[in-house]
């Protein structure tokens, strides 16, 4: 069975100590994690150890992951795994989604896409449970609330989505090999990556809309909002180095604390500098700022992202809180809006504002702890 202690347990199967590392820093906040680097470790603590969700990479050194994943479902039905793969393991991937995997993930990922990732697994975790703890409820619609509909919903929409996404890496090989003038090897290549575009502009639109859907309580522990975001800063510099940006931070003390979940309240702050690094152009900066603040007599820790984009139309302030509504091309307008309902959950104040001579500045407001 899936621990059943208010922590989730994560299990994180891998050969690659680097990859390894950043996976169990971006999942501590979530929950207790535990650590592999082959299918017989493996086993071994799935078999002394209850699991909620398991990370599994499809090539390990002593063995297949897809074969482990089912191994694991066995000892623990109920549990969820995810398989991460490379691009010379998607035809392994495709089967493992066959075979019941929840989910797979390119080695590539983001740390926001691997966060909301394990969050819609354990939520489905957790409606297993509740499901089994209300099994004398009514059968029928009426019988499920709304956030277990919408995750019934993204599930099964997630798994079709799931295995186009890895056909269309095999097309994009399969072209590759194509005895065919360049001309229409491009041609043919930049409709597939429109294609992969929309597939995972969709993907992020399912997740962050669960996200949305699916109710939380916050959490009452004591979070380290500098450590957190000195973290996160660290995660997301190496990608955006690849494109020019700059990073400064400004953390007026190593331990500022504030009440609540750290894993949703990484989140808040992955969303915003994600927003921030979306918004600016080649050697665009990107300012963390975390320092202690008193609002209404009640100590708090106020987080600061901005950057020196353009900034948004005075008009559209107001509603850049709203579901849906997005100034980019490719966005799915709810990271906002996941980021004001985390941040209210927590009792907090957050507020966007242009900045002068051009930018943006995001301001998240907790209470201390």
């Amino acid at each position: 069975k899936p621990a059943k202690s208010r922590q989730a347990t994560i299990l994180l199967v891998d050969d690659e100590t680097d990859l390894l590392e950043t996976q169990r820093r971006v999942l501590e906040p979530i929950g207790h994690v535990l650590v592999a680097r082959s299918v017989k470790d493996a086993v071994a603590i799935a078999k002394e150890t209850p699991f909620d969700v398991a990370i599994v990479d499809v090539r390990l050194p002593d063995g297949s992951g897809v074969e482990l994943m089912c191994e694991l479902r066995e000892l623990h039905p109920r549990s969820e795994v995810v398989l991460v793969t490379g691009f010379a393991s998607v035809d392994a991937a495709m089967n493992a989604l066959r075979s019941g995997a929840f989910a797979f993930i390119l080695k590539s990922f983001r740390p926001e896409e691997l966060i909301g990732l394990v969050e819609q697994a354990l939520s489905k975790v957790r409606l297993h449970t509740d499901t089994q703890l209300n099994e004398a409820a009514p059968p029928g619609l009426e019988a499920h609330s709304s956030g277990e509909l919408a995750l019934g919903l993204a599930h099964e929409i997630r798994n079709p989505l799931n295995a186009a996404v890895l056909q269309l890496h095999l097309l994009e090989r399969e072209i590759g090999k194509l005895e065919v003038t360049d001309e229409t090897r491009e041609s043919l290549a930049r409709r597939t990556h429109i294609v992969a575009s929309e597939m995972g502009r969709l993907n992020r639109l399912v997740t962050e809309f669960l996200e949305l859907a699916r109710p939380h309580r916050a959490g009452h522990l004591a979070v380290n909002i500098a450590e957190l975001v000195l973290d996160i800063v660290e995660l997301e510099r190496e990608r955006a180095a690849e494109t020019g940006i700059r990073f400064e931070k400004e953390i007026a003390s190593d331990a500022m604390f504030a009440a609540g979940d750290a894993g949703k309240l990484k989140q808040v702050v992955i969303n915003l500098v994600v927003n921030a690094m979306e918004a600016v152009k080649d050697g665009g900066l990107v300012r963390t700022r975390v320092v202690a603040e008193t609002r209404n007599d009640k100590r708090g820790v106020l987080i600061e992202v901005s950057d020196d984009g353009p900034g948004i139309a005075t008009e559209n302030i107001a509603n850049v809180f709203h579901p849906f509504f997005t100034t980019k091309d490719s966005g799915t307008g709810l990271g906002l809006a996941i980021v004001e309902r985390i941040v209210s959950e927590h009792q907090g104040i957050v507020d966007v504002t242009n900045i002068a001579p051009h930018g943006l500045s995001a301001r998240v407001w907790l209470p201390g702890a």
